[in-house]
């Protein structure tokens, strides 16, 4: 029996390699990828804005899935670039899977929310307050408008403890450099790790749930508390340099409280998503070492 062809866009970055690590499991993996060719992995170039391509491209490999983790975060590109390829290539991808008939499941964020009416539950409607928000949620709409049984998957800040987070390396390598970093004492979220999150896209390819679902690790915490535990399990000296700020102060429109209610989640997939320290001790209990204290800020 010939195994069924699962694509993941975005396959060279942080989420994507994870998710295709986990779809080998279960199916032959094919990734879309921008410019970096995986080794090992049946891989291919495409500019999700080129509709004609992406359509060329889904229609050749014929998919009996997507799982599109392909998105331009805040900081890696003008908010021209990141609306044409989280939007106009999320709504390509969609109407590719549309025509060839494969299931959709797609990474969208917490920050859809403008961090005033946590927890949110899974069909809370988007209140974006910054652009990257507001180009995820006209993402999540052009999605459903193609494709009405996509699964939108709402997730907060992704880490792993065999590669740094970009977040987290941003901030070691200005610590490096001597200067100062700060970190949002007022901002709640609830990290996932990558891995996790990874296993969780690939098991719903088999669930039918079209719309938005929260998938998110089930310890809110600070993004000061975040950054801090981040650097302790790293062994990174902060020097001193590592502040807490408020983001009501200087960032005023970042969403404060982004906490996610993740219990359907759980109850469909029959799982847990666990917090930051859980997985820090799970971690050291593993290596037999005492873990670092993860901070409560």
């Amino acid at each position: 029996m010939t195994p069924r062809r699962i694509l993941v866009t975005g396959a060279s970055g942080y989420l994507g390699r994870r998710v295709v690590r986990a779809a080998a499991g279960v199916g032959e993996v094919v990734g879309t990828v921008h410019r970096n060719v995986l080794d090992g992995v049946e891989t291919v170039v495409v500019d999700l804005t080129d509709r004609a391509s992406v359509h060329r491209i889904v229609k050749a490999i014929r998919p009996a899935a997507i799982i599109h983790t392909a998105a331009v975060n805040p900081g890696r590109g003008d908010e021209g670039t990141m609306w044409r390829v989280n939007v106009d290539g999320s709504r390509h991808v969609a109407e590719a899977a549309r025509a060839v008939g494969a299931r959709l499941v797609a990474v969208s964020t917490d920050v859809v929310h403008d961090g005033t009416a946590a927890p949110y539950p899974d069909d809370a409607r988007p209140s974006p307050s910054t652009g990257y928000g507001r180009s995820k949620a006209e993402a999540e709409r052009v999605m459903v408008e193609a494709l009405a049984s996509t699964t939108l998957v709402r997730t907060s800040l992704v880490y792993d403890l065999d590669e740094m987070d970009r977040g987290t390396a941003g901030f070691a390598a200005r610590l490096a450099a001597g200067e100062e970093v700060g970190l949002f004492s007022d901002v709640v979220r609830q990290p996932i790790r990558a891995e996790t999150l990874a296993e969780a896209l690939v098991a719903l390819v088999d669930v039918d749930h079209p719309g938005p679902l929260n998938v998110a690790g089930a310890e809110p915490m600070t993004r000061e508390a975040f950054g801090r535990a981040m650097l302790a399990f790293w062994g990174i000296d902060d020097r001193g340099l590592v502040r807490s700020v408020r983001a009501a102060e200087v960032a005023p429109s970042t969403p404060r409280d982004l906490r996610l209610d993740c219990r359907l989640a759980e109850m469909l997939l029959d799982r847990r998503f666990p917090g930051v320290a859980e997985v820090l001790a799970e971690a050291e209990r593993l290596s037999g070492a005492s873990p670092p204290e993860t901070p409560r800020a």
